[in-house]
């Protein structure tokens, strides 16, 4: 009998993704997790969606290893997403078949997959119907709560495969933090890491940022140095994920030009859309299947 690999993630993860920005586009090609799971010699769970946030991440994950018999899980993997995504599951009437059908492309795509995702996950819903709902929060988001609620997921997600002891990796797939928590970020850390360099400059672009959270950027960093601890950090790809201290995203690592300041177009599905194309999806594998054997 073949083990699992389990995954779940945002866009970047969906085997079931196709482009909005360019609809021309043919995304059929084998994702990144196809790749890896047929390299693993394992039959493949994805519980990825397109828009995806980490409560959909470690929620999927954990009702999936509840319910999957622990021999047959062979791999679980978690590619984080953004930080600022609030996602929840919710009952929506417009999942249910009794009610008529008109809601466009774009809702039933995202009611089907629901469905699916339900199914990979060996959930029993009963008679009732459960979707995602996606918010995004926006520049005027609590920056220090965000931080830790993903902190607290990298750890909650680690301690339950551990507790079951199932192998698994984590990485963060994509960028987490947008605007100006991702200033806050790079900037805390090089300070931090230069505090003690009487020759260290601070350039960066986000300083006049910055200026107006002196007071959060201290509890960030203490912060992510306290949870760094309780980090198993063979087991998590990339960390401390900023690449001002030598963390990276799979994103970063893979897709983007020396710099990281954009991904390279030969490896995205267009100028409108920066999701990987079947190269990149490659690239990706490759990189991710290194780490695992």
């Amino acid at each position: 009998m073949r083990k699992k690999l389990i995954v779940s993630g945002c866009s970047f993860v969906d085997h079931n993704f196709y482009s909005m920005s360019s609809p021309e586009y043919d995304c059929s090609f084998p994702k990144w997790a196809t790749i890896v799971a047929d390299r693993l010699d394992m039959d493949l769970i994805n519980l990825a969606y397109s828009g995806a946030g980490n409560n959909h991440v470690l929620s999927t994950l954990t009702d999936c290893i509840a319910n999957t018999p622990k021999e047959e899980i062979g791999l679980v993997i978690a590619a984080w997403s953004q930080v600022q995504r609030e996602d929840f599951e919710v009952y929506d009437p417009y999942s249910d078949p009794r009610v008529e059908a008109g809601r466009g492309a774009w809702d039933k795509g995202r009611i089907d997959a629901a469905k699916l995702i339900a199914k990979r996950s060996n959930l029993d819903r009963g008679n009732k119907n459960f979707i995602w709902k996606n918010e995004r929060v926006g520049r005027n988001g609590d920056v220090f709560y965000w931080i830790l609620d993903t902190l607290r997921k990298y750890i909650l997600f680690e301690r339950m495969c551990k507790s079951y002891n199932l192998p698994y990796k984590q990485f963060q797939m994509i960028d987490p933090f947008n605007g100006y928590i991702n200033g806050l970020m790079k900037t805390d850390y090089e300070v931090f890491q230069n505090k003690d360099n009487p020759d260290f400059v601070d350039r960066y672009e986000y300083k006049s940022i910055l200026e107006n959270y002196q007071e959060d950027r201290k509890k960030i960093i203490e912060l992510i140095l306290k949870y760094e601890k309780h980090i198993d950090l063979k087991n998590f790809i990339g960390w401390p994920v900023e690449n001002t201290v030598g963390g990276f995203t799979i994103e970063q690592k893979c897709l983007m030009t020396a710099r990281r300041r954009y991904n390279r177009p030969d490896l995205v599905i267009s100028q409108y859309d920066f999701h990987p194309n079947e190269k990149g999806h490659q690239i990706i594998a490759d990189y991710i299947y290194g780490h695992l054997v």
